[in-house]
């Protein structure tokens, strides 16, 4: 369906756009600029009430032409699931995933009570490499992201959800297949990503290897990865410093595991 049948606040644009082309970031809506993202200083109580920030620009490209990864894309999706749920984001998101799956550390950060145990947030110092140093991260307000930001969580967590959608416990094996099914370009050329899934290979024991997941980013530097394989092996890494490469690190795990098992 077009995005407006759930979400009538997004303007309609140039090209028709479609729930799955926002959800595989096809749609040619721009990116929130890392860590100049005018949502920061913002606080939302409905994912609805960002899309001034950004719904009102044209887009960057005719959908289905490019892949361009943007938040705001799942800033959007978030108001979509809100109106199919017909409850706050937040709270369906905590009904039907977190609390069925065990995930107790897992919510919205400003939501959450406050706790001895959340790790202290940095930032590079300089040319976003945190081999100059790190400074603390400046307060930034992910409320309005949604879906896109807004949750902080585990690697325990992460790992809880990843055996889940493994095991089709949290949907249909249909369900999961299709969001871990690369989209393709009308070009027909793929794009290596699903729908809210990366698509990445890696190689294991010399063997190139799918491995399905997300990397998730702070001020636009990564520092968090969800790593699920064919085998049922999950990696989930979280790192208290931006620009991160947890990937590399979960890859690194990956290939310990699969070395081990091969002996």
């Amino acid at each position: 369906d077009e995005i407006q049948a759930l979400v009538p606040e997004f303007p309609k644009k140039a090209w028709p756009v479609t729930v799955r082309q926002l959800m595989g970031h096809v749609a040619g809506l721009r990116n929130d600029g890392g860590d100049e993202g005018p949502l920061f200083s913002q606080r939302c109580e409905r994912p609805v009430e960002a899309l001034p920030a950004f719904a009102g620009s044209d887009l960057r490209f005719e959908p289905d032409t490019e892949f361009r990864f943007s938040s705001y894309g799942w800033i959007v999706m978030s108001a979509a699931i809100e109106a199919a749920a017909k409850e706050p984001f937040l709270t369906f998101m905590q009904r039907k995933v977190f609390a069925p799956l065990g995930m107790d550390d897992t919510g919205a950060e400003f939501t959450m009570e406050p706790s001895t145990d959340t790790a202290t947030p940095y930032f590079p110092r300089f040319a976003a490499d945190p081999r100059y140093g790190p400074d603390l991260m400046r307060e930034v307000d992910y409320s309005c992201y949604a879906g896109a930001s807004v949750f902080v969580s585990t690697p325990s967590d992460l790992v809880r959800f990843g055996l889940a959608m493994n095991a089709g416990k949290l949907l249909k094996p249909e369900t999961i297949r299709i969001l871990q099914t690369t989209q393709r370009l009308s070009s027909g050329q793929e794009t290596d990503y699903g729908l809210g899934f990366d698509l990445e290979t890696v190689d294991l024991s010399a063997t190139p290897t799918r491995v399905i997941g997300h990397d998730g980013a702070a001020l636009g530097g990564n520092v968090s990865s969800l790593m699920m394989f064919p085998d049922g092996m999950v990696i989930a890494l979280t790192s208290n410093t931006s620009y991160t490469d947890t990937f590399a690190i979960g890859a690194k795990i990956a290939q310990a595991f699969a070395q081990q098992n091969r002996r």
